[in-house]
């Protein structure tokens, strides 16, 4: 016979999440500070359009169309 008694069940205690958000803003903070922007030029042209006229569309899809363009000479 032993003085402490032995748990039968074999159930994990709970995590603590009370630290979680403390991590989460570090974790920001540090790649914040530690993201470099990009300094070079794209690779293709881009032409932005010109609007001379305002006119409201009838139909409004959920597809957009994406062109890349032509790649830049260099």
């Amino acid at each position: 016979m032993s003085k402490f008694k032995k748990n039968k069940s074999n159930e994990l205690p709970a995590i603590s999440t009370a630290s979680l958000p403390d991590i989460v803003f570090m974790l920001l903070f540090f790649f914040m500070v530690a993201t470099v922007m990009r300094q070079n030029t794209l690779m293709i042209e881009n032409k932005l359009p010109v609007a001379d006229q305002i006119e409201k569309l009838d139909k409004k899809d959920l597809v957009m169309y994406i062109y890349a363009g032509k790649p830049s000479a260099r």
